[in-house]
């Protein structure tokens, strides 16, 4: 892509909000540290680690190599004495619930005289491990038969829809527009659904995360990724999910209901078809991206286990307000940033134009005749990194209380990834155009903030330069804070968004205009690599970035740099020339956990469907046939009689000439007859709205078996 003018820059800045399936081994370490926390089965927490989003930050690692799950991420309400499990989750998480206390008089109770079976639900206990002891976990007294379950199901649906119209808007639309800022509280709930043929078989067994608290939200959530409770019990449809190949000769079942082989899957979808318009999902990840991960708490323990099943309901009522407007990542980085620079005005450690200046909002005070675009800017750029990583500790104490971050000592890298964004986020207003502010995501250690050095003396872009030929250290530096800005001002790399043409540009002409291939375009690449391979090659990568600020200091594009570290007359530094030149280096580490899942594989069996979805599909047929159907037979039908009369006239004859007073008799009786069913059909149809009508005798199926009789 040949770049000409400032103006073929935008700021639009893609990112992929789906996360993906995290890696097992992590999952699995957050289950075992888990169930050793809460004592829960591996049953449970095995059903519960999948739908952690980046587990490995709710782990510490113990002396023997095991981890435990890190102090704070579990805490006890005070008021309930329940321990609550505080993580990010996938935003498919969890159902809403038939036991949601504002429905229970949907369903009926065993008290009533002759009670429905499809409508009283099973009574809930307290879990137990194999020896008896009460576990924080919800399951039945018995095993609840699969087509009393669907039923249960299909009430609760009913009743939640009614809930959610009487708030006056749809949920459902008001999360998809803003997200949802509200937590939702759950339980484990352990199903065991029969599904048996009198054969004797056990109880199929699937760990299900009711809704405690927000049944309605967590309902919404599922919608909007297009999956239902009932689906989360009987299993997800195989064609909604990426499922990883087996070996030759197994297969997956039509319906997959373990959540450790469903969930990665589908959170492999979900990121997949965000990235690609042409995927069948897409339209689900877009309604979905406001909520592709969510805070969600989890109960996992109670200083009262014996009532475990009763306590496990106390918490209040989640309120129904819809959750506020957010800001989004560069908005809110930006805002952070301009936050610590007002406190430092306030301090007077700047003045209020060197604040105006840092925060993008006026003149750079201390601009000098002559001074070239790139040591402007550069001045700009230091500056900001010295206001967000002083070195000085009343600064740096400063900065730490304006963000609310804990004492240095307890900083991590969610600090250190903030700060950074914070800095891209302003940085790129003195560019071209905005990046995505996550681009230098990891480019700084987990443990930086804990120490006391900061970024307040970055040498000028030359002099690092110069001594990057010498000292491996100052082109790393360089290139964490300013030349990974450098690349993406000319979208040479951009934030890792990991999915199918996460490398390509903005539009569909930018990867053929690159040379890309669809192989290129699904490299998923995070600037911390993209760093590693340019410190592989010291000499290319200081002339790269030489380049790069000529083409900046001269309104054009860069060039590419030959092996002789020489920019090449004629050529375009690309995504695709850097990924090839710098290729992509790759770690392999070994496996190290190879236990199975404890949870039950068993592929499920569809349940009857009830009478409400038989009712669904009937009315979807019906629909179906007068809408398309009927119209195109109708269509089909003029337009035979348009060759018919075409016909006629090329041959110089009547359309009908010769056909028997027969044939023309049954023409005019099938369309009279035809016409009589039609216009039977549209007074039914008026009156289903409001009863129960039965249309009368077909007189085109009458018509239709005497002239079969007469042909027999």
């Amino acid at each position: 892509m040949t770049i000409t003018s400032a103006v073929e820059y935008d700021d639009v800045t893609e990112y992929n909000p789906f996360p993906g399936p995290d890696k097992p081994g992590w999952t699995q370490a957050f289950s075992e540290a888990l169930a050793a926390e809460t004592g829960l089965s591996l049953e449970i927490t095995d059903a519960i680690a999948p739908y952690i989003v980046r587990p490995k930050t709710y782990l510490t690692r113990n002396s023997d190599g095991t981890y435990r799950i890190r102090p704070g991420v579990i805490d006890e309400d005070p008021s309930t004495g329940l321990r609550i499990l505080s993580v990010t989750a996938h935003g498919f998480t969890g159902t809403p619930g038939e036991y949601n206390e504002r429905i229970r008089g949907t369903f009926h109770s065993p008290a009533r005289p002759n009670p429905d079976p499809a409508r009283m639900l099973p009574r809930l206990v307290t879990g137990t491990d194999t020896e008896g002891k009460p576990l924080p976990y919800l399951t039945t007294s018995l095993p609840v038969a699969a087509n009393t379950l669907s039923s249960l199901i299909g009430v609760m649906e009913v009743a939640l829809s009614d809930t959610d119209g009487a708030r006056g808007y749809k949920l459902r639309d008001d999360i998809r527009a803003y997200g949802q800022n509200k937590t939702t509280l759950h339980a484990p709930l352990l199903r065991c659904v029969d599904e048996t043929d009198n054969s004797g078989a056990a109880a199929r067994r699937v760990v299900d995360l009711t809704a405690i608290k927000g049944a309605n939200r967590t309902r919404a959530r599922l919608a909007l990724f297009d999956l239902s409770s009932k689906e989360i019990v009987f299993g997800i449809d195989r064609s909604k999910l990426e499922l990883p190949d087996l070996r030759p000769g197994a297969g997956y079942p039509a319906r997959i209901a373990d959540p450790t082989v469903w969930v990665p899957a589908f959170a492999t979808a979900m990121r997949t078809a965000y990235g690609d318009d042409r995927h069948p999902q897409h339209q689900v990840a877009l309604d979905a991206a406001k909520i592709a991960t969510v805070p969600i708490q989890i109960i996992v323990g109670t200083a009262d286990p014996q009532e475990f099943h009763n306590v496990v309901f106390d918490p209040n009522r989640a309120d129904h307000r819809r959750p506020p407007l957010g800001y989004i990542l560069a908005e809110k980085a930006a805002s952070d940033l301009r936050a610590v620079l007002r406190d430092a005005k306030a301090k007077g450690w700047i003045t209020e134009g060197e604040r105006a200046w840092l925060a993008g909002e006026g003149d750079d005070p201390y601009r000098q005749p002559g001074e070239d675009v790139v040591s402007r800017r550069d001045r700009r750029d230091r500056a900001l990194f010295a206001a967000v990583f002083p070195g000085d500790k009343g600064r740096a104490d400063a900065v730490r209380r304006v963000l609310g971050e804990p004492s240095r000592s307890y900083t991590n890298k969610d600090h250190v990834a903030n700060r950074l964004r914070m800095v891209s986020a302003v940085a790129g207003e003195g560019y071209r155009h905005r990046w995505n502010p996550r681009v230098l995501d990891g480019l700084l250690s987990s443990t930086f903030l804990k120490g006391t050095e900061g970024l307040a003396d970055l040498p000028e872009w030359p002099d690092a330069l110069a001594a990057a030929h010498t000292d491996p250290g100052a082109l790393e530096q360089f290139l964490t804070t300013r030349g990974i800005h450098w690349l993406a001002e000319y979208k040479i790399i951009d934030a890792d968004r990991g999915s199918i043409g996460a490398q390509a540009g903005i539009h569909e002409t930018d990867s053929e205009q690159q040379g890309e291939t669809p192989a290129d375009r699904q490299i998923r690449r995070s600037t911390i690599n993209a760093r590693k391979a340019m410190l592989l090659q010291t000499p290319r990568a200081i002339a790269l970035m030489q380049e790069l600020a000529a083409a900046a200091n001269e309104d054009r594009a860069p060039r590419t740099i030959n092996t002789d570290n020489e920019p090449v007359d004629g050529s375009v530094a690309t995504k695709h020339w850097f990924d090839t030149q710098f290729p992509k280096t790759v770690q392999r580490r070994t496996k190290t956990n190879n236990r199975d899942s404890q949870t039950d594989p068993t592929a499920p069996k569809a349940p009857d469907p009830t009478p409400q979805e038989l009712l669904t599909l009937a009315r979807a047929q019906f629909y179906t046939g007068v809408t398309d159907t009927m119209p195109a037979a109708i269509v089909d039908l003029i337009s035979s009689a348009h060759v018919l009369l075409d016909a006629a006239q090329a041959a110089e004859q009547a359309a009908l000439h010769g056909a028997t007073d027969d044939e023309v008799l049954a023409i005019t009786k099938a369309l009279s007859v035809t016409k009589t069913d039609l216009q039977m059909l549209a007074a039914t149809v008026a009156d289903m709205r409001f009863g129960h009508p039965r249309p009368e005798e077909s007189l085109t199926e009458k018509f239709l078996t005497d002239e079969a009789g007469e042909e027999g």
